[in-house]
């Protein structure tokens, strides 16, 4: 009785795990004609996307036939759900979305304008927007924004205060990649004469780490008065270079 109980019991396990296997096997299938049926679906947008950029292209411009494939061109663009959203984690939802908007709008008016530079043998339009949409447009209007709001605020007093805790993280982290990496070896070349290691590179990683003057002094053996007055000389010396590195590298 207890042999025939135990077959039956590895009969059960036996049907319940074919079972199992033929469940995941049909999930699988479903899964990978899902997956086909994606591509179709995006492969067959972009021919569309494709054939109405080339009606656009052939039509006169003003001709009714051209505005009616750009009209239709710019809405399947819209409704794709493919745009990019560049660098989304950088900013708040409500800044990243008036920045997206703008960046729409760019695009958008240079589409209609300059739909004759799209080359559909080189790529989908999906393709071309997307580019156009991170590498230009956005960097574009990011740039105007930060050249609009923090330039002015830059002043040299700012940056005498760039290693403060009141100083804004984002600019305070370009200023410190910037200065870290030294491309021109400006920064530490630039040292108070004779004491090659207090330079002005070194000083800065000092103070945005924290390090207050008193530290510093006593870690270099110099006394506070020479070394925070030749730090703020440098960042006087160095503030244009400064600024200019913030406008060009905010993104």
């Amino acid at each position: 009785m207890n042999k025939l109980s135990q077959h039956k019991k590895a009969t059960t396990s036996l049907v319940s795990n074919q079972a199992q296997t033929k469940a995941w096997e049909e999930n699988c299938q479903s899964r990978t004609v899902a997956d086909h049926s994606q591509i179709s679906l995006i492969k067959n947008r972009d021919e569309q996307l494709k054939q109405l950029a080339k009606m656009v292209q052939q039509n006169p411009p003003l001709s009714r036939e051209r505005q009616l494939a750009l009209t239709r061109l710019v809405n399947g663009i819209l409704q794709s759900g493919r745009l990019f959203h560049p660098q989304r984690s950088q900013f708040s939802a409500a800044i990243y979305q008036d920045i997206y908007d703008e960046v729409l709008q760019e695009l958008l008016l240079y589409i209609c304008q300059n739909i004759h530079k799209y080359e559909p043998e080189r790529g989908s339009v999906m393709t071309w927007v997307n580019i156009l949409l991170s590498q230009r447009f956005f960097k574009q209007v990011v740039q105007k924004r930060f050249r609009q709001q923090r330039v002015p605020k830059m002043t040299v007093t700012n940056l005498y205060h760039l290693a403060q805790p009141e100083s804004e993280p984002h600019l305070t982290e370009i200023l410190k990649k910037y200065i870290d990496s030294d491309p021109e070896h400006l920064f530490k070349q630039k040292h108070i004469a004779n004491y090659p290691a207090v330079n002005f590179q070194a000083l800065v990683q000092r103070r945005i780490s924290g390090k207050s003057w008193k530290n510093i002094s006593a870690e270099f053996g110099i006394n506070i008065s020479t070394v925070s007055t030749f730090y703020y000389r440098c960042i006087r010396k160095f503030s244009s270079k400064l600024k200019e590195y913030c406008i060009n590298h905010v993104i």
